[in-house]
């Protein structure tokens, strides 16, 4: 990812929470669930860039996050943005 390498925080990406499978479900529906997210997350795990999940609203009833991704070997830049935006307000009333 060459953005990351020129700028203080590179980039996000939102995240959704998915709500659990019922007591019922399948072990493929529990699998399913449990990678849903794996989209999001993973291109930061193969590349090694710091990345943190901050919560910041809320949509249908499941919380929604937004990743801060950052430079290299520089968590924090993640670190301090993450708490500033806590800092800003409710997250759960944005």
């Amino acid at each position: 990812m060459p953005c990351c390498s020129r700028s203080s925080l590179a980039l996000t990406t939102p995240i959704k929470a998915s709500k659990l499978p019922g007591p019922k479900a399948t072990r493929e529906e529990y699998v399913d669930k449990a990678l849903n997210m794996i989209g999001n997350t993973s291109p930061f795990d193969i590349t090694h860039h710091p990345a943190m999940a901050v919560p910041c609203g809320m949509s249908e009833g499941l919380p929604v996050s937004l990743m801060l991704v950052g430079k290299h070997f520089d968590e924090p830049t993640i670190y301090r943005a993450a708490f500033a935006f806590e800092r800003a307000g409710d997250w759960k009333k944005m």
